[in-house]
């Protein structure tokens, strides 16, 4: 008998051309570090995870390299990002970032967000009325942000410089913020798994300047 293989998912094949690596490495974890990550949320609040609940998450995942370095990797063309754990309540991933990576501006739609570094530095980047307000994330330096958090994550040093992320309710769909040439802003609706590109606001802007 021939053994019966699973097909992807339709928005997976949908998407296969503008994923940095195979389907699977977004909607399969692995297995042992998938269950190291479950012992850590034991005790973790039931249901879905507001920020301090995220934050203490990514921070105990960050304290245990063999459950985030193994899914690194330097790839100076995509930014790539792999899937640590998910459950009903929330995913967690790793990301990895080369210099020129970033995601331009976007929000998480219904989900919160912790993120922190682990290893280089990334610059995030937060819409104000006037303008962009700019932090440096370095390890050790952990942000949350509630549903809707507006912001854009980029490249500032290491080869690769590593994140973690961690989402809940699961990172279903988020909204990428695009520019016309004219300057008016509009979000387009996007699955959460599928790659951020940044041509967003700032490019909108260059091409105005130009």
């Amino acid at each position: 008998m021939s053994a019966v293989t699973a097909a992807p998912p339709v928005w997976a094949t949908e998407i296969a051309g503008r994923l940095p690596q195979t389907w699977r490495d977004v909607v399969e974890p692995p297995r042992a570090i998938a269950a190291a990550v479950a012992a850590q949320l034991a005790t973790a609040p039931a249901g879905i995870l507001a920020e301090p609940a995220l934050a203490a998450l990514v921070d105990r995942v960050a304290a245990d390299a063999d459950l985030w370095r193994p899914l690194t990797l330097a790839d100076p063309h995509r930014r790539r990002y792999r899937l640590v754990y998910e459950d009903a309540r929330l995913d967690l991933w790793v990301l990895s970032w080369m210099p020129g990576h970033g995601t331009g501006f976007h929000d998480h739609g219904l989900s919160a967000v912790a993120l922190t570094a682990v290893d280089g530095c990334v610059r995030e980047r937060r819409m104000s009325l006037g303008g962009t307000v700019e932090d440096l994330l370095v390890p050790g330096h952990t942000r949350t942000g509630p549903a809707g958090y507006i912001h854009a994550v980029e490249h500032h040093a290491g080869a690769p410089a590593v994140t973690i992320h961690a989402y809940s309710p699961p990172l279903e769909q988020v909204g990428q913020y695009r520019a016309t040439p004219d300057g008016v802003l509009w979000r387009e609706p996007q699955h959460g798994r599928q790659e951020l590109l940044d041509h967003t606001v700032d490019a909108a802007a260059t091409r105005r300047a130009g």
